[in-house]
């Protein structure tokens, strides 16, 4: 029992990490099991005479592939499977949120660095074409002051 109330504790301190997640969804799975095959072994030993049918049941019942094979027919057995689907059900929806989660963040990030990959490669561009105008204004005003300034051009149209 102090391993489930450590793990639920890292749970509770570093929620977001995938592996304490997974960890505890096994451990919570594993518990449920376990919990309803000693509970349907004690109030219907008449379906469930051993603890292996018993466990038997509860285990394809919280997979959900519930094979016929032993089905409960008094509503203990009954209660107990429903708790066990709806947890399992529970389960598998934050398995496939995790998963997800964890695809969307892939996305993200590589869609971030494709972004500042993009802006840098705009940047360099700027920088280039305002380097090249720099250029033709400065050659621009080095015309423009050459002939302002030529004494033969003043002495003619003058």
């Amino acid at each position: 029992m102090q391993f489930f109330r450590r793990g639920f504790q890292r749970f509770r301190n570093e929620p977001a990490s995938i592996r304490h997640a997974s960890v505890a969804i096994v451990s919570l799975t594993m518990v449920v099991v376990v919990i309803g095959a000693v509970v349907v072994r004690i109030f219907d030993r008449q379906e469930y005479p051993t603890f292996g049918r018993a466990l038997w049941f509860t285990l394809q019942t919280v997979t959900t592939v519930g094979y016929g094979d032993v089905t409960p027919e008094r509503v203990v057995g009954r209660v107990v499977a429903g708790v066990v689907m709806v947890t399992a059900i529970g389960l598998v929806t934050v398995v496939t949120a995790a998963i997800t989660s964890v695809f969307i963040a892939a996305a993200r990030a590589k869609i971030d660095r494709s972004d500042r990959s993009e802006d840098t490669d705009t940047f360099g561009r700027l920088e280039s074409s305002l380097a090249s105008i720099a250029e033709r204004l400065d050659r621009l005003e080095s015309t423009l002051a050459a002939t302002t300034s030529d004494p033969e051009r003043d002495s003619d149209g003058g």
